[in-house]
This record gives structure tokens, C-alpha cells and sequence, in this order.
């Protein structure tokens, strides 16, 4: 059982090191301006207030909540510049190139 144990700790660990790897590789596509912004997430970010520079500050700091994997989507919580949390869903459409799906704020409820 130990070893089971430990096995489990291993993949647990390398599973953590894939997703911070993973925001890290949005996060430095962004910053080398390798995206593309779809007309959704424009709309989103118009109806939230939130910028591009709310996405960077989410993928510095934030994790990685979900992937489809088949998709290649993504989704990131993090927060925004002035504290509000967040939720980025991109696309890695190649090695070098992600695309910003959609992004909001995410409300809090009385149960949070």
C-alpha cells in the first residue's frame, strides 16, 4: 500500500508540473503575442470590464482549473488587476499559438 501510495504522490506531483507548465506556456505565448482573441471574449471582457492585461495577471499567478483535452481547451482561475477572480478558457491551436475563448468574472455567492 505504501507504494501505491507513493506511485499516486508521483503522478499527483507530475499532473501539478503539467498544469503549471501549461499556464506558463499561455502566459508566455500571450506575452509574445502569439494569440488571437475571439469575438466572444472581446464581448465578454467588454461586459465584465476586464483587458488583456486582467488576462496576464490571471495567468501569473492563477491555476488550472479544467482542460478538455481533445479540444486542446483550457480553462485558468486566477484574478484580474484589481483582485476580482477570474476564469480564462483558451485554445492551444499549435505549439506556438493559443486562442483567448472567452473570460469572466466569477460571482460570488453566498455559499462561497
Amino acid at each position: 500500500t505504501d507504494q501505491k501510495e507513493v506511485r499516486a504522490s508521483v503522478g499527483l506531483n507530475e499532473r501539478r508540473a503539467g498544469a503549471v507548465d501549461l499556464v506558463q506556456k499561455v502566459l508566455n505565448l500571450l506575452l509574445a503575442r502569439r494569440y488571437q482573441v475571439t469575438d466572444h471574449a472581446l464581448e465578454s471582457m467588454d461586459h465584465d470590464a476586464l483587458s488583456l492585461n486582467d488576462v496576464v495577471s490571471c495567468l501569473s499567478k492563477g491555476r488550472l482549473r479544467r482542460s478538455w483535452r481533445r479540444q486542446r481547451k483550457h480553462e485558468i482561475e486566477g484574478r484580474s488587476i484589481d483582485g476580482r477572480r477570474i476564469r480564462v478558457v483558451v485554445r492551444l491551436i499549435e505549439p506556438r499559438f493559443v486562442r483567448i475563448i472567452t473570460l469572466y468574472e466569477i460571482q460570488s455567492s453566498k455559499t462561497d
